[in-house]
């Protein structure tokens, strides 16, 4: 019998055709209809960590990993004992074929109307203020310190949401292309957000030396508060959660910038549980591959993340001082 070859048009032809979001949809995958766009599906199986389906239906990455690439990579993973042949001929069928999150996504969008890109919605945000209620809410409910909310005010990383604190996230030109929103009783990213860091650079330094990367936009602020090595050229950032292909590539591009700076490091900053621990891997992966030097902090008191240890701090500052 001859040995089963795939061509390279083959190949193509598939992994051109066939969506991972279907590959998905067929093994019990469930779309998360609130925070999947056109650019972006997400996609969950019980309470695991959401795959993101990318680059039109052709790539994937797990949020909860590294693993990442084409259909036929999600395959192996989604049946590891299936056969080369039978894999191909499997992916054959469906080349066509269109998942049912995309047709959600591409009719919600017509009913909605095109999203209005982040860079617009952050410019029709105003300036944050200590008369108001988002102010209160950073400075009492979550305890950072004046001087910290408006560094980051003057920054120009924090803008008020009126019922949340914006914190935007940049690309490679310096133009916003998504935020984090944070408020008292909201928690999300902004629609049709593209995630790559947020940044805060509280000593305003020219050269970056040191990159501390957190979890949340909150965290990063409430880890600058709590620095006692805080130097001008300290960077505090977040990933906004999962770290995706665009968070990676922002920050192996500060790595790059780092390494031909005496001193330079990476501090990991991510929660205190499996997920920070998971992440905390993966920036050490990042490190060792630029080649600076790297070091893992967690909160005191088996707290879960820094805003945590920011509000215990400040309490216990209180109860001595009463």
């Amino acid at each position: 019998m001859a040995r089963f070859e795939l061509s390279d048009t083959d190949r193509s032809q598939i992994v051109s055709g066939v969506s991972c979001a279907l590959l998905l949809e067929r093994h019990g995958y469930g779309l998360d209809k609130k925070e999947s766009t056109r650019n972006c599906l997400k996609y969950r199986q019980d309470d695991g960590y959401p795959i993101i389906v990318n680059h039109h239906g052709r790539g994937w990455w797990d949020t909860g990993s590294e693993e990442k690439g084409d259909v036929f990579d999600l395959m192996r993973r989604l049946e590891p004992d299936l056969g080369w042949r039978d894999t191909c001929v499997a992916l054959g069928r469906m080349v066509g074929v269109e998942p049912e999150g995309a047709v959600f996504v591409r009719q919600r969008g017509a009913k909605e109307g095109d999203i209005v890109p982040p860079a617009a919605r952050w410019d029709r945000r105003g300036p944050l203020t200590p008369e108001s209620r988002i102010w209160t809410y950073l400075t009492l409910e979550r305890a950072l310190p004046d001087w910290v909310v408006r560094r980051a005010v003057a920054g120009g990383c924090l803008r008020d949401g009126v019922h949340a604190a914006w914190f935007c996230h940049r690309d490679a030109q310096g133009q916003v292309c998504g935020a984090e929103l944070r408020g008292p009783e909201t928690h999300l990213c902004l629609k049709g957000s593209v995630k790559t860091l947020f940044r805060y650079l509280p000593g305003g330094g020219p050269v970056v030396r040191r990159l501390v990367v957190c979890e949340a936009a909150i965290d990063a602020l409430s880890f600058a508060a709590l620095d006692g090595a805080r130097t001008t050229d300290t960077l505090y950032t977040s990933t906004a959660g999962g770290m995706g292909p665009d968070t990676e590539d922002a920050i192996r591009a500060h790595l790059r910038a780092m390494v031909r700076e005496t001193g330079a490091s990476l501090v990991i900053a991510t929660n205190n549980d499996k997920a920070g621990d998971r992440y905390a891997a993966r920036l050490e992966g990042l490190a060792r591959e630029a080649g600076v030097p790297c070091s893992r902090l967690v909160p005191a008191w088996g707290l879960n993340d820094f805003n945590d240890m920011l509000r215990r701090v400040v309490a216990d500052r209180a109860t001595r001082a009463a």
